[in-house]
């Protein structure tokens, strides 16, 4: 299993605790917000494909 680490914010810097971190250095948190929701959905999608194929 791996872990992926959301990260926004400028003054935020990556850390070595998850196995992938995916930063988007902005300091607005309405667009924060909309790049996590976009990272998520990117996900799901990735996911579905996986377990689709599985089967």
């Amino acid at each position: 299993m791996s872990t992926v680490k959301y990260i926004c914010f400028t003054k935020t810097a990556p850390d070595k605790m998850s196995d992938y971190n995916m930063h988007a250095p902005i300091n607005d948190m309405q667009i924060a917000e909309d790049i996590h929701l976009t990272f998520n959905h990117m996900m799901m999608s990735i996911f579905h494909r996986i377990v689709v194929n599985k089967k």
